[in-house]
This record gives structure tokens, sequence and C-alpha cells, in this order.
């Protein structure tokens, strides 16, 4: 019965997906927004993100309850400006330049949710089709991004995990 569930959610994620795309319903966050309430944060865990903060500000599902949108940002907390060409995700097959490897992960850790991918190959989920993506982000500078998942109606929270950032947990679903 839940596997026929999870098909019929899919089914309607494909006929919403067109919809969604085609109507700029992706998220409207500004990415140089600083006003934004934070919902965790993290530090990064490798060379290249040392310097920086990973924070995510929202998690929040559309009124059909089957579309998760998260806002998240990355500060340069460092005193030299950071290159940020690495946070690119070119591992999965989507098209162009996104943060495809922004990745939600159910509270027991057992299931990973990846950005949605529309019908032309897009992430939905910040990239060179819905807004700029920093090259260099300078010190003292964030820089806010998004990424919507499919994920079950009855998960309440989420763990965001972004590459080369340890993993921001206990994330509340609204």
């Amino acid at each position: 019965m839940r596997m026929l569930l999870r098909s019929f959610g899919i089914m309607i994620l494909a006929a919403l997906i067109p919809l969604t795309t085609s109507a700029g319903a992706r998220a409207t966050i500004n990415p140089y927004q600083s006003d934004l309430e934070s919902l965790g944060t993290a530090p990064g865990n490798a060379k290249e993100s040392n310097p920086l903060t990973a924070e995510v500000h929202q998690a929040k599902r559309d009124s059909s309850g089957v579309l998760l949108s998260v806002a998240w940002s990355i500060e340069n907390t460092g005193d030299d400006q950071v290159s940020m060409l690495w946070l690119r995700d070119r591992s999965y097959s989507y098209s162009g330049q996104n943060f495809a490897g922004v990745t939600a992960v159910s509270p027991d850790g057992v299931f990973r949710y990846h950005p949605i991918m529309d019908g032309n190959g897009t992430c939905l989920c910040s990239g060179s089709a819905s807004n700029d993506l920093v090259q260099n982000l300078a010190s003292g500078a964030k820089v806010t991004y998004w990424s919507m998942y499919s994920v079950p109606e009855d998960l309440e929270s989420i763990t965001i995990e972004i590459p080369n950032f340890e993993p921001i947990e206990d994330i509340p679903i609204s």
C-alpha cells in the first residue's frame, strides 16, 4: 500500500513539475537577502570550505504537500575572498550549472532526497537558470540559494547535507 501511495505521489509530482517550471514557481529568495531566519548552521569541513558557514533558513511544503522548498546560504566568515566553483555539482545528470549536490536526508538517515529534475533535465534548485551563481564570495559576504525536493508527507523534519559542510540536522518542515 505504501508503495502504491508513493507511486501515486510521483505521478502527481510528474504532473506538477511542468506547471512549476513554466509558471516560474521556483523559490523567490533573493540571493543577497540577509534578514532570513536561521533554522541551523554548520561549519565547513574541507580545505576549500574551511572559512565558510552553511545555514538553512526555510524548509516549507507547497500547498499540495508534495514539494518541499529549502532556502539555504553560505557565508564567508574568513578574512579572504573564497572561490565557490567547487560547490557546483557535476556528479548527477542534471543539465547546466547547479547545486544538485545539496541533499535532504530523513531524520533516521535511511532515505536521501536529491533535488527534483524537470523534464528538460534542469535541477529545481539554484543554478544558472534561476539566479546568479557566485563564483567568488568576499570576506563577510553571504549568498542564499534554494533547492526543491519531493519528500513523504509525514516527514516532519530533515537533515540538509551541503557538500564539504557538516550536516545541518533537525530542520523542521513547515
